[in-house]
């Protein structure tokens, strides 16, 4: 049997007799009732001061008011009304000002009271736990909403706050009872303050429709303030990038924080009793739309004509300057073809190459004749890019044009100018090149009539003359030779014959003149070997001997005392031989002004030096050429009074049958597929054959044209790119490469720089270039296999800045992948060498589906290469190329991680 719990009700009843009835009934009643007894609203006011009543049983009329009076006063105290059949309207009027239940006055009405107020017990038991739910359920959905969600009371002041409140450093229990400026930037406060912005508005209304937007304003029922877009401060201390959030405050003034305005007795119309809002984060949202705005703005400004492209090249958008340049206007321009507008009719061939490439993901760049609306056409510098979404998917084309009509007139001219120039010049240096070997014959026949008139043992006087005749002769044949050889120079018509000969002979034959005549001045003449395991080397030996003459006879010349050394040494320069020749004199010296001037042509440092020792200014010049035309180069070191050191070098090589013997022998540490750029059918053949006898696999390309197309098609460790190749050369070849943005290769691929000795992009500028390294040509085996090794071991090939630019609009998507990639990369890795080791191919290609998602998702390209790899070796059932192509797998995996680590800690 159900036990029902004991109820305490204050029966208010003014009649005698209805106070008998209830006692009777309440003594006979099985319900557990405990009554007591008023007769006023007094009475009822002292007793429950007293005994915590459940409910109240009044008449509806008491001595001293109204019985629903007591539901007023003791809200808290569930309240019954008791009357008569025709006393409907004052028990609807009890019940409106708060009853909750009302009993008819009739026969037996007394013992209907205790059933009754159980009934009541158990109703408002299961309207408090359905209210516990509705208030946690409340709380649940309130606390999950990411937006700040808060109440203020009719003064502004907080009264709650949910959890949301930590994105400005805050706990809710921080702000509550503090007024809602506590947020605001001293500076906004006026612009949203209702009681310091409604003074100034005109008619101090709200209720217009272009009221002032308050979020504290009190308005009609039927308004709101939505989107209004104020600062707030974050809590000192806590980490911003700008110190404050922007936010957006969807502020529902003037509904009660229980959700509806309140009738109060005395007045009219119901009263404002607080504020509930949501305040939403866009700070984020307001720099991309600044970002946006200032891009949109600089693009709309810019004198450069850009026009945005779909995949099918039409023209969705264009600038003003798109206008300006073409003739066009927005109606013509907007949804027409590129092709319109960029040569398609003036120049096929260009315009096709230019589809083609942007198709394949390849920037175009190039000058291409345009046609202009209403004018002539004009030439336009034109870059056409391909725009691609995060998944790496060309969605757009972005297209730039320059106006350039003027710049390519000037060009022409001046190629013009420079084709006449050099015309000028190699006529005159056919004129030279004629007259020198036209005087050469007669004046070799002055030297030699004077070398048999002086073997003839003439007479004592005519013996001068004839030394005078013989001197003068050999010095004109001097100057001819030196005038003859910078014809050939500057008419490019030197040739070099390089031979095999020793140091020792090139020193006997060249030195002994210049030792006697240094001898004869009474200086000392000295000079030192230093073959560095090289006796016998390949060179051009008679313009090496050559410019050992003229430095030798220069510092005899101007050394009037003292001493003249000549030092010869072979090492390594760049890791090949180079043969160093230094001479040293204490002669004049040299200042550091005139040194500017010693290796240029028909130049001199001092007029009075010329007359006092004579010469034409033409043997360091030339010397100079001679150096850079053997591949290597030539300086001095010098000061006035203390004599000076000419210093030049030239690379040379061993015997055919030395050094190439030993190359062959170098081994590679690891095996990798090498693509060789070279146009040079000799140069293909023998670095085909270096590379693969130390063991790599190599496919050769002719030109950088075909270098890129097999690269889209094979898979490569590394690129050697020769400097100087036809149609694209080896720099524009690899800036091509590093601007891929395709997934066909890896644009960070090392590139390895080839070029012939002496070329100038070589020193210093291959790493501007994009390249990884450099080598010099003809490259020595064992440092291009240890370059080769090197390069790709320590090349970073994961590019994580291309990452970040396709996740520049989503910080909060860059970092979810990031994180991700940092959590599970490791474990499949771990997972994947653990069935590798087992040979459990089956279950390790299973985790590298896992790794493949991963590495898809962050672009690295060379480590899906390695896993296709992978399954190619394992397919093939090679088993010891699928134990080194896993552990590069793991090795490429974990370089990645740790660049995945370092990207999650800087944000």
């Amino acid at each position: 049997m159900e036990t029902l719990p004991l109820i305490r009700v204050l029966a208010v009843l003014p009649d005698e007799r209805d106070l008998a009835d209830l006692r009777a009934a309440l003594a006979s009643s099985t319900e557990p009732v405990e009554a007591g007894f008023a007769a006023s609203i007094e009475e009822a006011a002292a007793s429950l001061g007293s005994v915590p009543f459940d409910f109240i049983l009044t008449a509806l009329v008491l001595p001293d008011g109204k019985g629903h009076n007591l539901a007023e006063r003791f809200p808290s105290v569930r309240l019954l009304v008791l009357g008569n059949t025709h006393d409907r309207p004052a028990i609807d009027e009890a019940l409106a000002h708060g009853a909750v239940d009302y009993l008819i006055r009739k026969k037996g009405w007394a013992s209907d009271v205790g059933p009754a107020l159980h009934k009541l017990k158990r109703l408002s038991y299961r309207l408090s736990a359905e209210l516990t739910h509705a208030a946690r359920r409340y709380e649940d959905l309130v606390e999950a909403i990411p937006d700040l969600v808060y109440e203020l009371d009719p003064d502004g002041h907080f009264t709650f706050l949910n959890q949301a409140v930590a994105m400005l450093g805050y706990k809710p229990s921080d702000l509550v009872g503090k007024h809602f400026s506590t947020l605001l930037f001293e500076e906004d406060v006026p612009h949203v303050s209702r009681e310091q912005i409604l003074p100034l508005y005109i008619r101090n209304k709200t209720g217009a429709r272009n009221a002032p937007k308050l979020f504290d304003e009190r308005r009609g029922l039927d308004r709101k303030t939505e989107n209004l877009e104020i600062r707030l401060k974050r809590r000192e201390g806590t980490p911003s990038r700008e110190g404050g959030v922007i936010a957006s405050v969807i502020s529902y003034g003037e509904i009660a924080s229980a959700g509806a305005y309140r009738a109060m007795d005395g007045l009219k119309e119901k009263a404002f009793v607080g504020t509930v809002g949501i305040i939403r984060d866009i700070s984020l949202r307001r720099k991309s739309e600044d970002m946006l705005r200032k891009m949109y703005q600089a693009v709309d400004q810019s004198p450069t004509a850009v026009a945005i492209l779909n995949r099918d090249l039409l023209i969705e958008y264009v600038n003003p300057a798109f206008f300006s340049m073409t003739g066009s206007n927005p109606d013509r321009s907007i949804g027409c073809k590129i092709s319109e507008y960029i040569g398609e009719g003036s120049d096929r061939a260009r315009y096709d190459d230019l589809v083609s490439s942007v198709r394949a993901g390849i920037d175009w760049r190039g000058e291409i004749r345009c046609p202009r609306i209403g004018a002539d056409p004009f030439w336009s510098s034109t870059l056409l890019s391909a725009i691609r979404s995060p998944s790496g998917l060309i969605t757009h084309y972005l297209c730039l044009m320059e106006d350039v009509t003027r710049k390519r007139t000037l060009d022409d001219l001046l190629k013009q100018a420079k084709a006449d120039a050099e015309e000028a010049s190699r006529m005159k240096s056919e004129f030279l090149a004629n007259i020198s070997m036209q005087l050469r014959t007669p004046l070799a026949g002055v030297v030699s009539q004077a070398e048999i008139l002086l073997s003839e043992s003439p007479p004592s006087g005519q013996s001068d003359r004839l030394h005078s005749i013989h001197s003068s002769s050999r010095i004109l044949m001097s100057m001819l030779n030196d005038l003859l050889d910078l014809s050939k120079i500057e008419a490019r018509a030197l040739e070099l014959n390089p031979e095999d000969f020793r140091l020792v002979d090139l020193t006997s034959t060249i030195l002994e003149d210049h030792r006697i005549v240094a001898e004869g001045k009474g200086l000392k003449f000295q000079q030192f070997i230093e073959d560095g395991g090289f006796p016998l080397i390949c060179a051009d030996k008679g313009r090496i001997a050559q410019i050992i003459s003229n430095l030798v006879s220069n510092a005899v010349k101007y050394t009037p005392e003292g001493r003249v050394d000549v030092r010869l040494s072979v090492r390594a320069r760049d890791n090949i031989p180079a043969l160093f020749v230094s001479v040293r004199d204490t002669g004049i010296g040299i200042s550091g002004s005139d040194q500017q001037k010693l290796f240029k042509h028909f130049s001199q440092v001092d007029a009075s030096v010329s007359q006092r020792f004579g010469g034409t200014g033409l043997g360091l010049a030339i010397s100079k050429e001679l150096a850079l035309k053997l591949g290597g180069d030539i300086w001095v070191e010098s000061s006035p009074g203390a004599g000076s050191t000419f210093t030049f070098f030239i690379p040379v090589s061993a015997p055919d049958n030395g050094t190439e013997t030993s190359e062959i022998t170098v081994k590679a540490p690891r095996s990798f597929n090498i693509l060789v750029a070279e146009d040079n059918p000799v140069n293909q053949d023998r670095l085909s054959y270096l590379l693969e006898k130390a063991g790599h696999h190599v496919e050769i390309a002719s030109d950088g044209y075909a270098a890129i197309a097999i690269l889209e098609k094979g898979d490569f460790d590394i690129v050697l790119m020769d400097i100087q190749m036809p149609g694209l050369d080896g720099v524009a070849a690899t800036a091509a490469i590093r601007s891929y943005s395709g997934g066909a290769y890896d644009p960070s691929i090392p590139v390895i720089a080839l070029a012939s000795v002496g070329h100038e992009d070589i020193e210093g500028g291959y790493d501007r270039a994009g390249f990884d390294g450099h080598a010099v040509k003809p490259v020595n085996a064992q440092f291009l296999v240890a370059l080769i090794d090197e390069t790709v071991r320590t090349k970073v090939r994961f590019d994580l800045s291309r990452l970040k630019l396709q996740y520049a609009a989503s910080v909060d998507e860059f970092r979810r992948l990031l994180m991700i990639a940092n959590q599970d990369l490791p474990k499949r890795v771990s997972h994947f060498g653990e069935r590798n080791a087992a040979e459990d191919l089956d279950g390790a290609k299973t985790e590298l589906n896992g790794i493949v998602n991963i590495l898809s998702s962050l672009g690295a390209l060379r480590a899906l290469k390695l896993v296709k790899r992978y399954r190619d070796s394992a397919k093939s059932g090679d088993l010891a190329a699928r134990s080194l192509i896993a552990e590069d797998v793991k090795q490429e995996c974990a370089g990645i991680r740790k660049l995945v680590k370092k990207a999650l800690d800087e944000l």
